[in-house]
């Protein structure tokens, strides 16, 4: 096998090179399959994989790669490359060649709210590299928190003349591949700046309750000759073709009782490397609100009957998360065809999505419509995410299918360099496709063109709430119904517009009655997220705001089960620490009941709780709350090797709570100088706020400081 070793990692020129790709929500997904698509437009012999299907496509014997992978969690691998990480770390353990003839270039997509920023790739480089294999261009690093198109753009143009360095590249047209070029762009738009209208953009074009107006102000355009940096078009590569011409969809009807992809079945066959992360039906048996009817925001606790699913029984713990495989809003999909003129039959006909260039894969979730046929609505409803935030590669396609020119040099703008601010603002207002082509009123394209532009419909994830039993059947589960408001300035800057806002998942199970079956799967719990097992008697500390709190239930839940069965007394067990908060003890203080009880009977040793809209000079939020007990909680994670759980939100929460414990080490440094004896890489006599973050860092990768976290 060739040997690629110098600085370049351009000793051979490979015959193929190889797109690889780790997603969780959909991002590094996309952006991979247009980097494949592009390369072979560009000539490259190309193949696009999930870093999962490594034995499908014999990772082991790849020459050159292109990865893109994203971070999820407190720096956890997204769940379809599990698998690949394994393998990974058995070939690679102690061998420094392992990997030699391999040359590779990572993306990395993150989030600069989370600690561990594009842990994934950092990870997979140093692995890589440790194993003897060459980065024939550098690594990029983009950063969701500021827009990931800042690096990913840039990124990937320089990526085409490294990557034709150590892979062929037959000689063809880029320009023509891609559907335009930049140059056309700019001539374009040139021509037709003259006479725009350029003030704030409001659709008043229908009356469907379905959409939301979008007010954007383009008065930026106002002093630019051309329109330039705009990304490259996207090619179309897929056809649809009708089943059946004539015909509405005859497949038979899903069960009343069934809330789920019509292609289900395929979903929860036996093909799992692991069987219990297969999608069963799990059946809706309660749903209790936990808020009060005064409380801002609606929390619900559901209830789901695991009955019949054998393969999961006996797998799970407190602490692990699942699944639940949530439809996009129907009425939404009906506005959508709607407006994309598919009338209601039409809609309904089963189609077949097939490739057009045959070297060119569908992308993975559209790939599933080439054997088996399915309607536009439930290929809208189950598989594309209608109400991801838009990219610029969309807006930029979009363009070409306008007729009125104002649309489309607003769409090339949006897509822009030099539209960033009015494409941050769009982001903002996250709106929905429907939201898109209703604001460009002429813009109308093929609805496979808008089924390929579309990203997957991701499952949503949700921590268990109780811990299991030898006769569990159930997994309870704690959330908040997303529904919110997002203000903007109206066109007259002198009122403002609401712009009402909904999740996809939480107001859809709200509706559901009882007894209605839905697709779950549990996931992999990659973090180790759980109570430590056997005789660990370490302490243990929980911070766990709002909804956050839920895997505490099941922690506590499985602590008062240990000590009955065990004989156990509270007073010997180790401590258990809860920090809790919300707005108001009276009106979401969740599991309020449950807590106090296992306080009073010594299952819960401690409780420490906040409120912030009813603080009266008590601490607001959680990390407040530790700050009051920071020499105890210090002495607790440096002397006694306690655990630390975090589970809420990333970006408020998780960050105020990983800056507040880098300050309590840096403050306690400076009085204790004896936890130096537990930090024997540290030489000050204080430690920095950088070591601090630091030593944070480094009990992450213990698993002593476990985050839950969530975006």
């Amino acid at each position: 096998m060739p040997n690629a070793s110098d600085s370049s990692g351009a000793d051979f020129v490979d015959s193929q090179v190889t797109f690889l790709y780790a997603s969780q929500t959909g991002n590094a997904e996309s952006i991979s399959y247009n980097m494949y698509e592009e390369a072979a437009k560009r000539g490259f012999n190309a193949r696009w994989h999930v870093l999962d299907d490594h034995e499908k496509f014999g990772f082991n014997e790849v020459q050159t790669a292109v990865f893109v992978v994203s971070t999820t969690g407190d720096g956890d691998p997204p769940d379809n490359s599990a698998r690949f990480w394994r393998i990974l770390r058995k070939a690679t353990r102690g061998k420094s060649t392992a990997y030699s003839h391999l040359r590779y270039a990572i993306l990395g997509l993150g989030d600069t709210n989370y600690s561990n920023f594009c842990n994934t790739a950092q990870r997979l480089d140093k692995q890589l590299l440790e194993a003897g294999a060459t980065a024939f261009y550098p690594k990029g690093l983009a950063d969701d928190g500021t827009g990931l198109e800042e690096v990913v753009e840039s990124w990937i143009e320089g990526l085409w003349p490294a990557l034709a360095r150590v892979a062929q590249c037959a000689p063809c047209e880029v320009a023509e591949a891609s559907g335009s070029s930049k140059a056309d762009a700019v001539s374009a738009v040139s021509a037709g700046l003259a006479g725009l209208a350029l003030d704030s953009n409001t659709s008043t074009s229908s009356s469907s309750s379905a959409h939301q107006p979008l007010v954007l102000d383009f008065r930026a355009m106002e002093s630019l000759k051309a329109i330039t940096g705009t990304p490259r078009v996207p090619s179309a590569v897929c056809e649809m073709v009708s089943v059946d011409g004539s015909a509405e969809n005859t497949a038979p009807p899903l069960a009343k009782d069934l809330t789920c992809p019509p292609w289900y079945a395929a979903l929860t066959d036996d093909s799992w490397d692991d069987t219990s992360l297969a999608p069963f039906l799990a059946t809706l048996q309660s749903t209790t609100q936990l808020t009060s009817p005064e409380a801002l925001k609606r929390t619900l606790l559901v209830e789901l009957s695991l009955s019949g699913a054998d393969h999961v029984r006996g797998s799970w713990q407190a602490g692990d998360s699942f699944n639940i495989y949530a439809p996009n809003d129907e009425v939404l999909v009906r506005g959508l065809l709607e407006r994309l003129a598919v009338s209601t039959g039409e809609a309904h006909r089963p189609v077949a999505l097939q490739k057009r260039d045959a070297a060119i894969e569908l992308p993975t979730h559209l790939a599933r419509f080439a054997s088996a046929p399915a309607s536009l609505f439930d290929i809208l409803l189950w598989a594309c995410d209608v109400c991801a935030a838009p990219r610029k590669q969309t807006l930029r396609a979009l363009a070409d299918h306008c007729t009125e020119v104002i649309d489309r040099d607003r769409l090339l703008f949006l897509s822009s360099r030099q539209g960033v601010a009015v494409f941050d603002e769009l982001r903002r207002q996250a709106p929905t496709t429907l939201d898109l082509l209703h604001a460009f009123p002429s813009c109308h394209p093929p609805v496979e063109r808008l089924l390929e532009l579309l990203p997957p419909l991701a499952p949503r994830s949700y921590s268990i709430c109780n811990a299991p039993t030898a006769t569990t059947d159930s997994w309870r589960f704690a959330f908040n119904v997303v529904e919110y408001c997002i203000q903007v300035e109206g066109p007259d800057a002198s009122s403002m517009l609401p712009l009402r806002r909904r999740g996809v998942c939480t107001p859809w199970l709200e509706r559901l009655p009882c007894a209605q079956r839905i697709l779950v799967a549990k996931r992999r719990n990659v973090s180790e997220f759980r109570m430590p097992a056997g005789p660990d008697q370490r302490p243990i500390i929980m911070v766990g705001p709002g909804t956050g709190v839920a895997p505490f239930i099941g922690f506590l839940e499985q602590r008062a089960q240990h000590l009955a069965t065990a004989g156990v007394s509270p007073e010997a067990a180790p401590l258990m620490w809860l920090f809790f908060g919300c707005r108001s003890r009276q009106h979401d203080f969740l599991f309020s009941t449950q807590i106090e009880q296992w306080q009073s009977e010594g299952v819960l040793s401690r409780l420490s709780t906040c409120f912030s809209r009813d603080s009266l000079g008590g601490p607001k939020y959680v990390q407040h709350a530790m700050a009051q007990h920071e020499d105890e909680l210090m002495d607790l994670l440096l002397t006694q090797n306690a655990l630390l759980f975090v589970c809420g939100d990333a970006k408020g929460m998780g960050k105020d709570v990983n800056d507040a414990l880098a300050d309590m080490l840096c403050r306690y440094s400076s009085k204790h100088s004896e936890c130096f004896d537990v930090l024997a890489d540290v030489d000050t006599k204080q430690l920095s706020k950088v070591q601090a973050l630091q030593v944070l860092m480094r009990w992450s990768t213990e698993r002593r400081y476990l985050r839950d976290l969530w975006a």
